[in-house]
């Protein structure tokens, strides 16, 4: 599986994205550490990878300020996603990334689309082994629709379809999570566009 990351890194950097190949997760985290300049704005998109590594409360302790919507109470969301954008580091993971270096997200408001297409002047992905697809952007979706939403809408405690069977069903959806699909074939220009590549399985 190593190889395999390699290969995807390599793959991530024809496109024009910074990419690095970590064993671990703990490694991947020090990376983020060591390389986030001091006093920056940090902005987190919804992400269990990020979560799971308790990158927040380490980035703090290092005297950053984090936002992080997932922490802020609903009337305070709008506005701090509205910083978020222009975070001078912003961290999420991939919902999932083929092997020929694209990264494709669904997200329910598309607040961690935006910001990876535009705004943070650097964003910066940790993503997990098992986010990895053989094929092309239709198997990164029906990864997405069949492993990461409904784990997510579980965690959530949603009554959509896929939370229910597993299975997507959009026309039975009455509040979806897959408003806004999106593929990054390469790095959006004039940004710093990170990819960090686990040889783990995180998030969903």
């Amino acid at each position: 599986m190593l190889a395999k990351l390699q290969e995807t890194a390599a793959a991530l950097r024809a496109r024009g994205f910074e990419s690095h190949v970590f064993e671990t997760a703990e490694q991947a985290a020090a990376f983020v550490l060591g390389d986030a300049a001091p006093g920056a704005l940090i902005a987190v998109g919804g992400s269990m990878t990020v979560k799971n590594l308790g990158l927040a409360d380490r980035l703090r302790e290092k005297g950053h300020e984090v936002l992080w919507h997932w922490e802020a109470a609903p009337a305070d969301r709008a506005a701090l996603l509205a910083r978020a954008m222009h975070a001078d580091l912003y961290l999420a993971s991939a919902n999932a990334l083929t092997e020929s270096g694209m990264i494709v997200q669904i997200d329910g408001t598309g607040n961690r689309v935006g910001a990876m297409a535009f705004g943070p002047k650097t964003v910066c992905l940790i993503v997990g082994r098992n986010k990895l697809v053989s094929g092309g952007t239709a198997d990164a979706v029906r990864r997405i629709k069949t492993v990461a939403c409904p784990a997510n809408a579980r965690r959530l405690g949603l009554a959509t379809p896929c939370a229910q069977t597993g299975k997507c069903d959009q026309s039975a959806c009455t509040k979806s999570m897959c408003s806004v699909t999106s593929t990054f074939e390469r790095a959006p220009g004039g940004r710093r566009f990170i990819v960090l590549l686990v040889n783990e399985d995180l998030g969903y």
